[in-house]
């Protein structure tokens, strides 16, 4: 549901505040984001329809090793994963087929932005104590993103008592101040998704009303980010879906899974029922049933479901 502006904004407010100078912990994560992989996916050169100038791309993955500082490991407590899309590019399949693997929770677009709105109310750097009229303690920027953090996951109603390999949402390329990904989130694994096709991709839905050039500035700023981004990110082509690639995906996270089939969601625009609504493993153990209710359930409703098999993290 969308927030009224002002009371988002006090909301916000208020709870930035209140981590400023907070120095609590989140627990320990399940395990590393900067699992290093030996296996690389293929080369791509990837080719833009509608004679689109694109920068040349050397592979589909990248998987950096950095050296943390202490405060920069405090950001990394978590495992996050993020799904940029230009939009109408298979990212709510993507987001369904991703959620299906056991440990991973992904969630849906927010029209606000949320870490655009948070990262323009927050300070840009350390500051000392104020005692003037906008009195304040010693603000620690690195406490500031750790409390933006925690409210994103409390916007989406994480439950953050659950144990989870990765946590995250997918946006579109334009509600994502992308320099900002990188300040608060350092050791998030991105999963960067658009269409070769821009042809198509213009024809469909909510770019149809949108000037061609909007689509094409985005596009090259989401290949831009995977060439030249500090993160670990993950190209993921429309026209390359397939069981195959979602289990590189998955391999990028450091899971090793098996997938059944790919899903194909809002195929026929928005109005179209979802071919995936909730994920059966998650459902299940938010509805406890007996043996045989579990089973007629399962009957009912699982071709409608992403099916993943999975090996322990990596």
């Amino acid at each position: 549901p969308h927030l009224n502006s002002n009371v988002m904004k006090l909301s916000l407010a208020v709870h930035l505040l209140a981590s400023f100078t907070s120095a609590a912990g989140w627990g320990h994560r399940t395990f590393a984001s900067t699992s290093s992989l030996s296996s690389e996916i293929s080369s791509d050169r990837v080719e833009i329809a509608g004679n689109i100038a694109e920068p040349s791309l050397n592979t589909t993955m990248t998987l950096k090793s950095r050296a943390r500082s202490l405060e920069s490991q405090k950001l990394c407590e978590r495992n996050w994963v993020f799904l940029i899309s230009t939009g109408r590019a298979g990212s709510t399949s993507a987001m369904n087929m991703i959620n299906a693997v056991p440990g991973i929770y992904m969630y849906g677009e927010n029209d606000e932005g949320y870490l655009r709105t948070l990262m323009s109310m927050a300070p840009t750097k350390n500051m000392a104590e104020n005692f003037s009229s906008q009195r304040h303690g010693p603000i620690n920027v690195k406490n500031v993103h750790r409390g933006i953090q925690e409210f994103i996951l409390d916007l989406y109603g994480h439950d953050k008592s659950i144990p989870s390999h990765y946590v995250g949402y997918k946006q579109l390329i334009g509600r994502v101040p992308l320099d900002d990904l990188e300040k608060v989130f350092p050791c998030a694994k991105v999963i960067l998704n658009y269409r070769r096709n821009l042809t198509a991709q213009h024809e469909s839905t909510f770019w149809k009303n949108r000037d061609d050039s909007t689509l094409r500035n985005f596009t090259t700023s989401l290949l831009n980010f995977h060439k030249k981004s500090k993160l670990d990110t993950f190209l993921l082509a429309l026209e390359d879906f397939s069981v195959e690639t979602f289990e590189k995906l998955v391999n990028f996270l450091g899971i090793q899974c098996h997938f059944e089939s790919v899903l194909h969601d809002n195929k026929d625009g928005y109005s179209s029922a979802h071919d995936v609504t909730v994920n059966f493993a998650k459902a299940i153990q938010s509805y406890p049933m007996d043996t045989s209710t579990l089973a007629s359930f399962e009957r009912g409703v699982k071709e409608h479901f992403a099916s993943a098999q999975c090996g322990e993290p990596l």
